[in-house]
C-alpha cells in the first residue's frame, strides 16, 4: 500500500497527517517509518435532532455493516470490500440553522466554492458567521452539500510535533443543518490487522464527558481518537502516532479536547 492508498482510506483523518505517515520517523540515532500495510477507513455520518451533548460509541457487526449503507459515504465502501472491524462514533449535538450562516458563506456553497483557507479558527468563525470555540492555527473549512444547501460544515485545524515523540494530531469539528440526512457524528472501519476498538470515557477539566478511542496495529502504528460534542459542534481530535507514544499523545488529545 502507498501514501495514495492511505489517503483514499482515511477519509476523516487530516490529509496533513496521512503526508506525515509516509513519512520516516525522526529519531536522535536512527529511523523508522510509520508502517502503511494496514488500512484505517473512516466515514463520515449524520443529522441535527437532540440537544443532550454526548458522544456514544457503538461498535459495530461487520458481518451486517449493509444495515448502514444508507449512511453517507458507507454504501461504496460496503459494496468495495468487508471491514475487519466497526464502531460508530453518535453524537447528540443541536442543529445548525441554514438561516444563522452569513449569506457570504451560502452564497460561495451555492457558487461551488466549498472549500476555503484561513489564518485563524476565529477568521473562519467570523466568516461563517457563528460563535464555535475551538483550537488556534491556520484553518480549513468545507461545505457538504444536500438537496443543494449546506448540509455539514467542516472545520479543521493540523498540528505537527517533533522532538521525542513524533505525531501529527488534526482538531475537526463538525456542524450540521438541518439539511444533513442521516445521524450524528462518525463511522470508523478498520481494514488490516487492528488490536480490537475500546473506548474509554474521559472527564474534562470544565465537567463535560469525552470518548476516547486508542487503536495501534500489529506493526505499531495506529491512532489515538478523542471524540467530544458541545452546543453546536461535534469535535475529533486524531492522532496519528506510534504505539510507543501512545501515553504522550494521549495526554495531548486530552488537552486539546480540555481547550477548545
Amino acid at each position: 500500500m502507498n501514501g495514495q492508498d492511505l489517503y483514499e482510506g482515511l477519509r476523516f483523518v487530516d490529509p496533513a497527517l496521512l503526508e506525515e505517515a509516509a513519512e520516516p520517523v525522526k529519531r536522535p540515532k536512527r529511523r523508522r517509518y510509520l508502517p502503511l500495510a494496514a488500512c484505517l477507513c473512516l466515514l463520515l455520518a449524520g443529522t441535527a435532532g437532540a440537544v443532550l451533548h454526548s458522544v456514544e460509541i457503538r461498535m459495530l457487526d461487520v458481518e451486517h455493516l449493509e444495515d448502514y449503507q444508507d449512511a453517507p459515504g458507507m454504501k461504496k465502501t460496503i459494496e468495495n470490500r468487508s471491514a475487519d472491524q466497526a464502531y460508530q462514533a453518535a453524537a447528540q449535538v443541536e442543529i445548525t440553522p441554514l438561516a444563522s450562516l452569513s449569506q457570504q458563506a451560502r452564497e460561495d456553497a451555492a457558487a461551488g466554492r466549498r472549500s476555503h483557507e484561513f489564518d485563524s479558527w476565529e477568521e473562519a468563525t467570523d466568516y461563517l458567521g457563528i460563535d464555535l470555540p475551538g483550537p488556534d492555527g491556520p484553518t480549513d473549512l468545507h461545505f457538504k452539500l444536500e438537496e443543494g444547501q449546506i448540509s455539514e460544515i467542516r472545520l479543521s485545524v493540523h498540528k505537527k510535533y517533533e522532538g521525542e515523540w513524533h505525531a501529527g494530531i488534526g482538531v475537526t469539528a463538525y456542524l450540521y443543518t438541518e439539511y444533513y440526512s442521516g445521524e450524528p457524528g462518525q463511522f470508523v472501519l478498520f481494514y488490516g490487522d487492528f488490536e480490537d476498538a475500546q473506548a474509554e470515557e474521559v472527564s474534562l477539566s470544565n465537567g463535560d464527558t469525552a470518548q476516547l478511542i486508542p487503536v495501534f496495529s500489529s506493526n505499531g502504528s495506529g491512532t489515538v481518537t478523542g471524540y467530544l460534542s458541545r452546543g453546536q459542534g461535534f469535535y475529533a481530535v486524531s492522532a496519528v502516532c506510534q504505539e510507543e507514544y501512545e501515553q504522550q499523545v494521549t495526554e495531548e488529545v486530552v488537552r486539546l479536547l480540555n481547550s477548545i
